[in-house]
């Protein structure tokens, strides 16, 4: 993979194979958003978001598409802690929000990538008092939602889909460089 852009701390690609990610603290534990390369259709499709079924229009923007991941880390080994449920108290839980928003941000103003997809984690321990899909369904303004004041002051100009009517649990998230 050839990517011409240096990524400078607080970014970290030292994964390699187009893997960013970002680290963060919040509520005395350290999470992080990755930011991973998607190259084709079929790459999207296999991460099982099948956004032609809402958006048929969609088509991958030269300017490239990032799946953005985020979970607690283990500081030791920098692995992803399983994407388990995490108890937030008081409202850390907006504040965690809104650093994963925020370096989406400034990973976009960096790289200038045209889309961003993810999915909503499911909790198979039944612990979430609200399922991510509620919750980013109603942040992106999709699904029947009117969208958060935080998507639209902070991203302006920028698009959500998600395949949650058609039982999906994906997002895309179309950016003005689309």
């Amino acid at each position: 993979m050839n990517n011409p852009i240096q990524w400078d701390p607080p970014f970290n690609d030292h994964f390699g194979n187009g893997m960013v990610y970002r680290p963060f603290s919040a509520s005395n534990k350290i999470f992080a958003v990755g930011f991973e390369e998607i190259q084709t259709m079929h790459d999207l499709m296999r991460k099982g978001i099948s956004i032609l079924a809402v958006n048929p229009a969609f088509r991958f923007p030269e300017t490239g598409v990032r799946g953005v991941i985020f979970d607690e880390i283990d500081l030791h080994t920098l692995d992803f802690n399983a994407f388990r449920h995490i108890v937030h108290p008081g409202v850390a839980g907006g504040r965690v929000l809104f650093n994963v928003a925020s370096i989406i941000l400034e990973h976009y103003s960096i790289s200038n990538a045209g889309a961003y997809v993810f999915s909503a984690a499911s909790d198979p321990t039944g612990l979430r008092k609200t399922d991510l899909v509620d919750l980013y369904s109603r942040a992106l303004g999709v699904d029947g939602c009117p969208g958060s004041k935080l998507f639209r002051d902070l991203f302006p100009g920028w698009q959500a889909y998600s395949d949650v009517a058609t039982g999906g649990r994906g997002y895309v998230v179309t950016t003005e460089r689309y």
